[in-house]
């Protein structure tokens, strides 16, 4: 009867283990928490990250961290429609580094900063 006991608890401790994804291999996460709804995280490599504007226009009016690349569909004082890409080039390619993004939303014209971390 011992054994049976100790088997359960073998068995429940795994089970556990499993549940809290202890055995899951995933790869480092890039960026994190990736402006919340803001913005979603598009890639990153190499200094550029690439984000998409969320569901509401708004207009950039600042970011620190990096630049908006020249290429990017949304720019500084700019306009940038729901769907457009963000480009920001220059960023440290060592250690973590944050990023925030201030912009005034054009529905109501208030300001906001949304912020994430590139963890390299």
């Amino acid at each position: 009867m011992t054994y049976g006991w100790a088997i359960l608890i073998v068995i429940i401790v795994v089970a556990a283990l499993y549940a809290m994804g202890v055995f899951t291999a995933t790869s480092p996460v890039a960026c994190s928490p990736c402006f919340g709804t803001d913005f979603a995280f598009v890639d990153y490599a190499s200094g550029t990250l690439v984000l998409t504007n969320g569901a509401s226009a708004k207009t950039i009016t600042s970011v620190s961290g990096g630049s908006i690349d020249a290429t990017s569909e949304c720019q500084l004082n700019a306009e940038c429609e729901a769907g457009d890409q963000v480009k920001l080039s220059g960023i440290s390619t060592s250690g973590d580094v944050d990023l925030s993004i201030t912009y005034t939303a054009t529905a109501s014209g208030l300001e906001h900063t949304a912020t994430g971390t590139i963890h390299n």
